[in-house]
C-alpha cells in the first residue's frame, strides 16, 4: 500500500472541502429529505422492515468523525462502542439518534466540524506528515463520509428533484 506524507494544510482543506459538499446536500435535501427513507443505508445493521432516513445516515456519518476527532484529541473512544462488532457499533449510533430531530443532526453535524478544524489546526505539522499514511487518511472524516454522501445522500436529492420534476 501507498504511504504519503500529509501537509496540515491539505489535510485541513480536504476535510473542509468534504464537510463543504456534505453540507451542500444536506441543505438541498432539507428537514423533508433528512425524513425520508434512504434504500439500502444500514442494511447490515437494521433489524427486518426497518427503514433508516436521511437523518440517520448523517448521523451515522458526523458520529464516526466524531470518533475521529477523538483520535485526534488522544480522548478514549465512545464507551458504549468499545469491542463491538461494526454491525452493532452502527445499531448504538442509529438508536442514539433515531429519535431526534432532523435539525438536532445538523446543528450536531455543524457543532463537530467546528471541533474537528480547531483541534486539526492545534496540532504540529508533524502530526500530519508522521509517520506517512494511506492517501486517503483521514479516513472517516473524508473517505467514509464522501462514500455515504454519494452512495446514500445525493440519491435521496436525485430522487427528490426527479419527484419535483415530475411534479409530485
Amino acid at each position: 500500500m501507498v504511504k504519503v506524507r500529509h501537509t496540515k494544510r491539505e489535510t485541513i482543506a480536504r476535510v473542509q472541502a468534504e464537510y463543504r459538499a456534505l453540507d451542500r446536500v444536506v441543505r438541498k435535501l432539507g428537514e423533508t429529505g433528512l425524513r425520508r427513507p434512504v434504500p439500502g443505508f444500514g442494511a447490515r445493521a437494521r433489524i427486518a422492515r426497518e427503514r433508516w432516513l436521511g437523518k440517520d445516515a448523517l448521523a451515522h456519518i458526523v458520529e464516526w468523525k466524531r470518533q475521529a476527532l477523538r483520535g485526534v484529541r488522544r480522548e478514549a473512544s465512545d464507551a458504549a462502542l468499545r469491542g463491538q462488532p461494526i454491525d452493532r457499533k452502527n445499531r448504538i449510533l442509529y438508536e442514539r439518534w433515531h429519535d431526534r430531530p432532523a435539525r438536532a443532526v445538523v446543528a450536531y453535524h455543524r457543532s463537530v466540524h467546528r471541533d474537528i478544524v480547531r483541534a486539526l489546526r492545534a496540532k504540529p505539522d508533524e502530526y500530519f506528515r508522521d509517520p506517512p499514511r494511506s492517501p486517503q487518511w483521514p479516513n472517516d472524516l473524508i473517505g467514509h463520509a464522501r462514500g455515504h454522501r454519494e452512495r446514500h445522500l445525493e440519491r435521496v436529492v436525485g430522487a427528490l428533484a426527479q419527484r419535483r420534476s415530475m411534479g409530485q
